[in-house]
């Protein structure tokens, strides 16, 4: 059996969305196969218990569709699929409005898990059009839900999980050509989710309870033929490429944690985005984040905690493929504009020594090097626990800034890499600026929790590897030359 990208409501709605050209009349019987096809790309097997004409409808009964991957058998149910000739090219489709999910079985090195869910929906409308070859498929939802229970194979059922969307609508178009490739759309108005169980270990209870506004989002792919998807490795060489981009508008959450080491969690957050992408060509993820806040109150803790954030992102790329020319990587952490509450600060700080301006951290790299194995080959990726997995190349430093409680430290570089030896060696330069640290150190010495002589140990530090440039500001240029050695302002210290 061939890997797939999921057996729930996505890959339920798409294999009913797909099959393929606009501008030309399409079958029913066209639009049936276009889904089995699909499918099957993903490696699942479909079968079904009867398939008939009645009038303009193909109606399609007793259908199963199931997949063996890595030890988890998983199944989608579906009592009736209607597929109606509208008499001007187009087909709509209808379906059952409960299909029940099944997964169960001990993937390699893991424990046993058993999910059983159901996926229901009301007033689902897909419209069909093109031709077999090339098919644009527009659907409204105006209310769809899962519901899902997580057992450990063993009767005992820690997580039970349901969601809901509500207002959505999209779009869905493939194209047969030597393999199937597409693109998608998503809109839904409202999408709410909660999740309950009971800790296996301690036996607290806890819930989580959030929302999502204002959803939006397009996606791609591209599955050649004769790809197999159990090995991803092979696939994407192959030619499958994935990728999205997703929006939301605001979001909000509750944690509740029961027990006496329990607690509770809400947040509230602004518009923010998600994407990936997955090829040959390497792994993209990432995502950023309006204006957030949090509260946290933990049993075990004297004081609530509450937490604004002005603005957050993260964002990873790296190769995955084996290269003998060098691929870019690069990694953004971005936290701006971080504040506490005061009652914390309180306990913290309460004579108020320390500025309370917002903290900011970020750290943004970027570079090239080279992968000497195909991450996804399970049999190769359990070689990089005895060696490195490839070779670094170059580092790029774009920016690094750490602000907080009055002191500041920035910085900037880059460097190449000789891997001819044992070990890699750089060759580059980095600049680095801290302002205010004199007077932090002071001001923990005179809170007491700094002793005045570690204070002038760190400075006599600093003074090795930094230069005076203004009121209590320092700045350090750190290069590495090419046999090894490495300069501070000019001085070896290597």
């Amino acid at each position: 059996m061939t890997r797939s990208t999921g057996l729930g409501a996505s890959a339920l709605i798409a294999a009913l969305l797909c099959t393929t050209a606009v501008r030309a009349d399409i079958t029913p019987e066209e639009v049936w196969q276009g889904w089995v096809d699909l499918a099957q790309g993903f490696g699942q097997t479909v079968a079904t218990a009867a398939s008939e004409r009645q009038g303009d409808t193909l109606v399609v009964s007793g259908v199963a569709i199931t997949q063996d991957n890595l030890g988890i058998a998983a199944s989608i149910g579906l009592d009736e699929v209607r597929l109606r000739d509208m008499g001007d090219g187009r087909v709509e489709v209808t379906m059952s409005e409960s299909v029940p999910i099944r997964a169960a079985g001990t993937p390699e090195g893991g424990e046993p898990v058993d999910v059983n869910g159901t996926i229901t929906h009301s007033g689902l409308s897909i419209i069909a059009s093109g031709s077999a070859a090339d098919t644009a498929y527009e659907y409204n939802a105006p209310a769809l839900a899962m519901t899902m229970s997580v057992g450990d194979g063993q009767g005992k059922t820690p997580v039970n999980f349901t969601a809901t969307m509500n207002g959505s609508n999209g779009s869905y178009h493939v194209v047969t050509d030597g393999g199937k490739h597409g693109e998608s759309s998503l809109n839904a108005q409202a999408v709410t989710y909660s999740v309950t169980g009971t800790d296996p270990e301690s036996s607290a209870s806890f819930s989580f309870d959030g929302s999502v506004e204002g959803l939006s989002g397009t996606g791609e792919f591209n599955m050649p033929d004769g790809v197999n998807m159990e090995n991803l490795a092979a696939a994407l060489q192959a030619g499958v490429r994935m990728a999205g981009t997703y929006g939301y508008t605001s979001g909000t959450g509750k944690s509740v944690i029961e027990g006496p080491q329990g607690g509770s969690f809400d947040f509230t957050g602004g518009a923010g985005t998600l994407r990936f992408a997955l090829s040959s060509d390497g792994l993209a993820y990432g995502g950023d984040s309006g204006p957030m806040t949090m509260s946290m109150q933990m049993s075990e803790f004297p004081v609530p905690v509450d937490v604004k954030m002005a603005e957050s992102a993260f964002d990873l790329k790296m190769p995955v493929a084996r290269s003998d020319d060098a691929q870019p990587f690069g990694l953004l952490i971005k936290m701006v504009g971080l504040e506490v509450s005061e009652m914390l600060w309180g306990m913290l700080d309460p004579t108020q020594q320390l500025p309370r301006d917002p903290a900011t951290l970020i750290v943004d790299v970027s570079g090239d090097g080279k992968l000497d194995i195909d991450i996804f080959d399970p049999v190769q990726a359990e070689t990089i626990a005895d060696q490195p997995p490839g070779q670094l190349n170059s580092l790029t430093i774009n920016e690094v800034r750490v602000s907080a409680v009055g002191a500041e430290l920035t910085g900037s570089g880059a460097a190449t890499f000789n891997n001819a030896g044992l070990m890699p060696v750089p060759n580059g330069a980095v600049d680095l600026r801290l302002v205010g640290a004199n007077a932090l150190m002071q001001k923990l010495v005179a809170m007491g929790l700094l002793p005045e002589d570690q204070m002038m140990g760190a400075m006599m530090m600093l003074g090795l590897f930094a230069v005076p440039d203004g009121e209590d500001t320092l700045k350090s240029k750190i290069e590495f030359k090419e046999d090894g050695s490495i300069y501070a302002n000019g001085q070896q210290i290597q």
